[in-house]
């Protein structure tokens, strides 16, 4: 059960350069490690099983591509950003909608004949599509589902092999579509036909709804880790995720029971330390002393789940280790003040790293916010009931329900 006022949804780009005012305790990088033993793929932003086809396909033409068009070679990422637009342009004029990235703008120009192009950012998807689209968000989860090679610069071996004999855009279309896509290439904003009598715009249409990939999307995204594939069945049949009760009724599972545990023991502190965070916030105005002393924690549960927290599993990488040090030795609960004081000191180090200025301070004893935030309601506090971080369980939660309506 989400029982705090917010759920921090976090742009996670495979956890480079997260700097941003959505993550203010610096957790992401230690859930994350959690997250990654139970969904190893996936991120909060790929929840689109379509994302993956179209990112599959767009490297399988380019590979077509770029020998028949050396002026263009190695500009795979302008390549991609044409071929994303024209599946969203084709789509969003047929149905008014698009569930991808960029769906505002999508749908915003929905009723005008559907456009590529490199030069005018209007029919750009997003400021930055490079960044914010499926080039940005999806190639991290497909290079580490084996759906591309190390280096992210083309298909792997075996999923080139069924994108070739599954391909979503045939040799008509594909043929029509290099056109355009070299004229937009040099320079040009050019316009897609938009009749569903047209081949191309029937395929565009067609790959994006029927998932030709689909199984062996299902093979690479759910089923090749024995966790990841038997948490997605399960998730098959919940409606509404509460991830506490979820990861308790799973982990009888000898195998995975400590893996589980381990996620459980470390979300137990992290979402009361950002509730307490998130109280400091709310109380701007009031001394440290008011603001801690209706703030609704038992020190001794909490000191009991930083003991857990501290046996929670290996966290790898250094920026995960060191936070993951920090918060089973700094927190301080020998008194509700000195409680508080560990929390900002730690907000302030995740500040202080990067090169942000931090949400709360305190002068002369009073409290200080940038922010406008609501107290976490009681249950935000309780230790063993709070959660509030996700360990990547809502996208694989999408993803499986996707492709299993998609194989049905």
């Amino acid at each position: 059960m989400n029982t705090s006022p917010l759920m921090l949804t976090i742009k996670d780009n495979e956890l480079l350069g997260v700097a941003n005012r959505s993550d203010a305790m610096g957790v992401l990088a230690v859930w994350s490690v959690r997250g990654r033993d139970l969904v190893p793929h996936l991120t909060e932003q790929t929840t689109n099983v379509r994302g993956f086809q179209i990112l599959v396909e767009a490297f399988r033409l380019w590979e077509l591509y770029e020998p028949n068009h050396p002026k263009h070679a190695g500009r795979l990422d302008d390549f991609f950003l044409l071929i994303e637009q024209a599946f969203a342009r084709t789509v969003a004029w047929h149905d008014k909608d698009w569930a991808l990235p960029g769906a505002r703008r999508v749908r915003a120009r929905s009723h005008e004949v559907p456009q590529i192009s490199l030069v005018d950012h209007s029919w750009h998807l997003l400021d930055s599509q490079k960044d914010n689209g499926l080039w940005g968000l999806y190639r991290g989860a497909s290079q580490r589902s084996g759906l591309l090679n190390e280096k992210m610069t083309q298909l792997s071996s075996a999923t080139m092999e069924k994108a070739t004999f599954h391909a979503g855009i045939e040799v008509t279309a594909q043929n029509r579509l290099f056109e355009l896509v070299t004229q937009a290439m040099d320079g040009k904003t050019v316009a897609l036909p938009t009749n569903l009598g047209n081949k191309l715009t029937a395929d565009l249409y067609n790959t994006y709804w029927n998932i030709p990939l689909v199984n062996h999307l299902k093979t690479q995204l759910i089923d090749g880790h024995d966790l990841n594939r038997f948490l997605a069945e399960r998730l098959l049949d919940i409606e509404e995720l509460d991830h506490r009760t979820f990861l308790s009724t799973v982990k009888d599972l000898h195998e995975h029971k400590a893996t589980i545990e381990d996620t459980i023991r470390c979300e137990n502190l992290l979402a009361v330390v950002e509730a307490i965070f998130l109280w400091l916030c709310a109380s701007k105005g009031k001394t440290l002393k008011a603001a801690v002393a209706d703030m609704p924690v038992n020190l001794k549960n909490i000191e009991s789940a930083r003991k857990a927290f501290s046996h929670s599993g290996h966290y790898r990488g250094e920026t995960a280790r060191a936070r993951f040090e920090r918060f089973q030795q700094e927190i301080d609960t020998t008194s509700r003040i000195a409680l508080a004081q560990s929390v900002i000191s730690l907000h302030d180090a995740v500040s202080e790293e990067r090169g942000r200025s931090p949400w709360i301070w305190e002068d002369q004893g009073v409290m200080f916010s940038d922010v406008d935030i609501e107290r976490p309601s009681q249950d935000a506090f309780q230790v063993g009931l709070a959660w509030r971080n996700d360990y990547y369980l809502k996208p694989l939660q999408s993803i499986a329900g996707q492709i299993s309506e998609a194989i049905q």
